[in-house]
């Protein structure tokens, strides 16, 4: 389940922002915070598991016509190409109208939850 990002959460954040290569440094996670707080079209969402606790985050950015997937993050032991699928599917269901795109970073995932769900569609 995705939980859109609120203040309360920001420790949440920054700690599942700092498992992101290169997103280390406070100063640079504060940025980034600051950057999706800046504009409406960007969102940041927690997903939480079933016991109700937060395990992984997405940041995403609503153009015209897509989606595009800026920022994906887990705690260690929830990175999973289930979990990633979960996040997709929640956000294709949010954004039913807008094609998914993702950076350098997150294309993986995304191509990997693509494929799966073409597969499913062909049998």
């Amino acid at each position: 389940m995705l939980v859109k990002y609120r203040d309360s959460f920001q420790k949440i954040v920054m700690g599942l922002l700092s498992f992101i290569p290169g997103l280390k440094d406070i100063d640079r996670i504060n940025h980034e915070l600051e950057w999706y707080a800046t504009n409406d079209d960007r969102n940041l969402y927690l997903q939480k598991n079933e016991s109700g606790d937060f395990i992984g985050l997405v940041g995403v950015e609503k153009q015209d016509h897509y989606l595009m997937i800026h920022h994906l993050a887990f705690i260690p032991q929830q990175q999973t190409e289930a979990n990633e699928s979960d996040i997709f599917d929640s956000l294709a269901n949010y954004y039913p109208d807008l094609q998914m795109m993702g950076t350098i970073e997150t294309t993986p995932a995304l191509a990997r939850w693509e494929k799966t769900k073409n597969e499913k569609q062909e049998h």
